[in-house]
């Protein structure tokens, strides 16, 4: 009689990460939510909030960096108690903002800081450090999980802050929200499955007498980053998300603007993130299946064509609704590979490292979208220019995506 095998614990890794990356992301999307209600507050133009933005994504390029270092060095459980901590002070801060440096200050650092330390980067370098052969498919479920985070949470935001205040809903839900990412690190997160006598993808341990030992490839961080294959991605991931912080940035607000009453209007980042889940999970399997570097180019078009609509057939409601489902669904088809593609790439042990400084660079280049879609809004009078910029972007990482190619030798440790 055999003896059943216990679950591989990195499945319960993914259910934790899943569980902290419902929540961590929405430090970013707040803004978004309560745009309407802090403009009727306070008074403040949609420029100066939309600075705000895009400081904080900015400033999150380089709380990125530090979180990819601090994943491969001190792990992946001490960083996410760090994030969860600093997730609670930055909300209840944010909660009591009343002139434009407190936003700047409380929103534009503490909170990239928070967001920094546990969204993305390390929830996928967690991910890519515990699974080999199924990389794709884990990222593209854990990646998907803020999607589900705003789809829920961004209705409710904008609904609370209707009935309640945006002040109130920004206290209470920030003190849970960072709840629940220190429990989750404090009682399920662990680092890598070798700190806890595991192997990746819960295999049994190689043995050099039969012959099933490997070496698995590890590149040195300066030598990677020296490759075009690298470079490729760096420009990819930076430039389209120029297209996407601004359209996240300011669909509620386009939605306003259309008709949508305020406490409605949330309707628009949640379509947005459900079909981003979609997508996620589905560029995934599809990834681990026929290959990362097929799908990824297939995600990027999709999204490339919804923003081309965007400019040119956006007027209504139905219209935003259709935009922001591809913009949602073509993201997501390949935004989860990048990670387990660089792990591919370059092995495990710098992927937290690596994954950093390619959202530095979407921080650098990319935050510039909600500043770029406010000012362009200001001076056109309407979000259809925005697109229209969004979708160059967008058509300028499918190229660079198409020119990644395989690597022909080994980096070094």
């Amino acid at each position: 009689m055999t003896r059943k095998q216990p679950i591989f614990y990195g499945w319960w890794i993914v259910v934790g990460l899943f569980a902290i990356d419902i929540v961590a992301s929405l430090g970013r999307y707040n803004l978004a939510a309560f745009l309407p209600f802090i403009m009727d507050d306070l008074g403040w133009t949609r420029e100066t909030i939309s600075l705000a933005q895009s400081i904080a994504i900015w400033l999150y390029a380089l709380f990125v960096l530090l979180a990819g270092v601090l994943v491969d060095r001190i792990g992946s459980r001490k960083t996410f108690l760090i994030g969860g901590a600093i997730t609670i002070l930055g909300w209840v801060l944010f909660s009591a903002v009343q002139a434009p440096w407190q936003l700047y200050l409380y929103y534009g650092v503490l909170l990239s800081a928070a967001v920094g330390l546990t969204h993305y980067v390390p929830v996928m370098a967690t991910t890519r450090k515990w699974f080999i052969k199924r990389a794709g498919a884990v990222a593209g479920i854990t990646g998907s999980a803020w999607a589900l985070g705003n789809s829920i949470f961004m209705p409710v935001m904008t609904g609370l802050a209707d009935s309640q205040g945006w002040r109130y809903t920004s206290l209470v839900l920030g003190i849970c929200f960072g709840a629940v990412i220190i429990l989750c690190a404090l009682f399920v997160i662990r680092d890598t499955p070798e700190s806890v006598g595991l192997r990746p993808d819960g295999r049994a341990s190689p043995s050099a007498a039969d012959g099933t030992a490997s070496i698995e490839i590890s590149w040195n961080i300066k030598r990677a980053l020296k490759t075009p294959q690298f470079l490729m991605l760096l420009t990819a991931y930076s430039v389209y998300n120029i297209g996407l912080n601004g359209l996240a940035a300011h669909s509620v607000t386009w939605g306003t603007e259309l008709g949508c009453p305020e406490a409605a209007a949330g309707i628009f980042a949640t379509v947005f993130a459900l079909a981003w889940m979609v997508g996620s999970v589905a560029g995934g399997w599809l990834g681990d299946k026929y290959g990362k570097g097929r799908v990824m180019p297939v995600g990027l078009i999709i999204a490339t064509a919804a923003m081309l609509y965007g400019w040119l057939g956006v007027h209504t409601q139905p219209g935003l609704m259709a935009l922001s489902i591809g913009v949602g669904l073509g993201t997501g088809l390949q935004v989860p590979l990048y990670a387990p593609l660089l792990g591919d790439l370059f092995g495990r042990a710098r992927v937290g490292s690596l994954f950093g400084i390619i959202t530095f660079g979407y921080g650098l280049i990319g935050g510039w979208g909600p500043l770029i879609w406010a000012t362009l809004r200001e001076t056109t009078g309407s979000y259809n220019t925005a697109a229209l910029v969004s979708t160059v972007c967008y058509a300028i990482a499918v190229v660079a995506i198409l020119l990644v190619r395989p690597m022909k030798t080994g980096g070094g440790t």
